[in-house]
This record gives C-alpha cells, structure tokens and sequence, in this order.
C-alpha cells in the first residue's frame, strides 16, 4: 500500500503505515472504556490519532514519542480530520524506516541561505560586533548545527533547516525595516537578530524527531545564548588584547534576554532599548505569520477555518480571496 502524507488525507481514507506519536493519553468515554488519543506525524504534518476500546497493555506498550505503526481509517469529527486506529503497535527497529517521510526539512536551498546570512552580516561596521559574528560564522561545527537545526520544536519553523530559514528571513526584514529608522543601530539589529536563538542549536534535538535536550529543559536558549555571546567576547578580548566594550555587550545581551518580550512569553527582561524592541517586533512578525500559513495548510475537511488556534486566540479562516 502506497503511504499517503498527513496533508493528503482525506475523509474515507485506509491507513496501513508507520507514524511518530507523540502526545499519547489514556480516556475513559461515557460508557467508561478505554481508549487513546494521541497525535500521529509525518514530515507532512499531524492528525488527531484515536484507538477505542485500547488495552491497558497496548497503550503501555507504545512510545510517549517514537514511531508506530498504524492501521486504521480516516474519518470527519466536527469539520477536523482523524486517524481512527484499529490497531498500533511501537516499532523498535528504525533501521527499514525512511527518515524523511518524517522529519520534514526546508523547502529551501541550505548553502545559499548561508552565503545570504554571510552577506547581510558582512554590512555590520562595528569591530568589536563583526569579530563577535565572525567567530560564530567561522565556526564550523556551530554553523553545521545552526543550518540544520529547527527553530522550534512545534510553533515556527518547526523542520530541519529551520533556525537558519528563520534567521535569514528576520535578517532579510531587517535589510528592509532599518532604513525607514535612520537613528536606529543597524549593526546592532543585525547582530541581535543574528544571535537571538542561537542557543537552540543545543536546546533542541532533532536525530528522528523534535524535542527538547537536557541542556534545553534547564537552561533554555535564552539563557544560552547569552552565556555564550559573554564567552566569545572574552575570547576576543583575550586575542585582541584589548577589551570588548561591555556597554556594546551589555546591549547586546539585553537584545538576547528581552527579544520574546514579555515575561509570559520567556522573555527575560522586557526590551528597553530601540534595537531590542525593533529585534522583538520582526522576530514575532516572522514567527506569527509563518504559524498562520502553517494554519491555514493543514489538511481539514473543513475548507473554511482551521482549528482554534491558541497562539492567535481565534480560528483561522482559510480561503485565499486572490483570484486566478
């Protein structure tokens, strides 16, 4: 049987395939058995996974996160696609597994997103901000896992390749935005934006599936990155013979520390500088809208609205009004 992608399911579908899992939890329903919810992915996207009348040994058995096996059907509830399981069972040996069915990656050429980062960046004037980039820049195991990294595990650019499409597109509104503000520090927006999530190349893990490390849970990124950007100053301080100016790397850090604005939302500090809020704004402008588009694409039989989406307090409406 020929896989069939999440995004091309449609109501009446027959499901005989590997999925990952995730989300797994045990309900009762009104005549009190058992069964599963969980949600099942593919490089594609995800769908709402229900098994009833599951065996407490069955559910024991599968993975919180991992792969499984799924045969089933895909039905309509309330305008939303389901993946209705007659059975699922783990699989343990990934080996037969075709990875990219499941990790979905940017649509977007790696290298040439590269050289563009390199490009912009090499428009910064400040010494002390273009030795700090370059040593980012000029690291290559760094660079390896910031190319290949997601930008988050779910919300945003939630694929491999993710972070440096994000980067690139903050980085690119910027090219755009920071002349309309003459007063604005250019170098320090470009470098800020450059460096905001850095720390995501060590918070995220992202081998099969996208989770969050050790070092993620504890520290998180935000607190990352700025620990390192302090380490590489140092670093440059200690080569140059000269120190970093520590009102530029205050600054700087402030960028780090603030750039998701509120409290609520991780941030550290709130942004109290003119670059740190501008480095809020086109980060959160990228981040909203390409969760929208991400919205708007998933599959639902529904053609009119998305789901209720939490980060928008509101369901989308789908429909492009653009005529063809």
């Amino acid at each position: 049987m020929a896989r069939i992608g999440v995004a091309q399911m449609r109501e009446g579908d027959v499901i005989d395939q590997p999925f990952l899992i995730s989300g797994k939890q045990m309900g009762n329903t009104v005549s009190n058995k058992l069964y599963l919810k969980a949600t099942c992915a593919d490089a594609t996207g995800e769908v709402h996974c229900r098994m009833w009348n599951i065996s407490k040994d069955v559910y024991e058995k599968l993975p919180a996160k991992g792969f499984v096996h799924v045969r089933g059907r895909v039905e309509n509830y309330q305008g939303h696609l389901q993946l209705v399981a007659e059975n699922i069972s783990p699989i343990t040996d990934t080996n037969k597994l075709e990875l990219g069915h499941f990790i979905k990656k940017t649509q977007k050429n790696i290298p040439t997103m590269v050289a563009r980062v390199r490009e912009i960046l090499s428009g910064i004037q400040d010494k002390d901000l273009v030795a700090l980039v370059n040593s980012f820049l000029d690291d290559k195991e760094f660079m390896t896992r910031f190319s290949l990294a997601p930008a988050a595990q779910s919300m945003h650019h939630a694929w491999l390749g993710g972070l440096l499409e994000h980067t690139l597109s903050l980085l690119e509104l910027s090219v755009v935005i920071c002349p309309r503000y003459p007063d604005i520090d250019r170098d320090l927006v470009f470098a800020g934006l450059f460096l905001h999530d850095i720390g995501k190349t060590a918070e995220l893990s992202y081998e099969f599936m996208f989770d969050y490390t050790d070092m993620g849970k504890l520290v998180g990124h935000i607190a990352l990155g700025t620990l390192w950007i302090n380490q590489r100053a140092a670093a440059i301080s200690e080569k140059q013979g000269r120190a970093f100016r520590q009102d530029l790397l205050m600054v700087l850090q402030h960028i780090i520390l603030s750039h998701h604005g509120l409290p609520e939302f991780g941030a550290a500090v709130l942004p109290k500088t003119p670059e740190a809020i501008l480095v809020n704004l086109i980060d959160n402008l990228d981040a909203k809208t390409q969760m929208a588009l991400d919205a708007v694409a998933a599959p639902t039989e529904d053609s009119t609205w998305t789901e209720y989406k939490k980060a928008f307090s509101t369901s989308l409406y789908r429909p492009s009004i653009t005529q063809k």
